[in-house]
């Protein structure tokens, strides 16, 4: 087989020869470099994939973040809302009693001043009614 290659090129020369291996060493090694070039390629894609996919991840998970956050402070704003209704309701609350209690006051005022009124009549009777008694009994 060694002889039919060199029978092949003997017409051209020993430099043909040499420059037919050289051609073949270099297909060879440029087929390989090739091959680690392409693998070298699909690693740094496979690299970037990654992180592209960690990134994407992470936007995921900021926008999760800010959905849950939104809300807890829609949740918080209702409440705030809720508090401030029941504080208002407790103001007016207050309100009505201390109107109330104004009125009662007022009342008890009126009522203590007619009582006194009363105790005075009451007293006025209790005396004609002594006087009528004394004459009745000392005459």
């Amino acid at each position: 087989m060694i002889t039919d290659v060199l029978e092949i090129f003997a017409p051209y020369g020993p430099g043909s020869l040499f420059g037919a291996l050289l051609v073949l060493v270099a297909l060879y090694f440029g087929k390989q470099f090739l091959e680690e070039f392409k693998a070298q390629n699909e690693r740094k894609a496979n690299i970037d994939m990654k992180r592209e996919e960690r990134k994407q991840d992470e936007v995921n998970e900021r926008a999760q973040r800010d959905r849950e956050r939104s809300q807890m402070e829609g949740r918080i704003a209702a409440q705030m809302e809720r508090s401030n209704t029941l504080i208002e309701g407790m103001k007016t609350l207050m309100e009505s009693v201390v109107t109330s209690n104004e009125v009662l006051h007022a009342d008890l005022v009126n009522s203590q001043a007619r009582s006194q009124g009363m105790a005075a009549q009451v007293e006025h009777i209790r005396d004609r009614v002594d006087l009528l008694y004394d004459k009745e009994h000392n005459s």
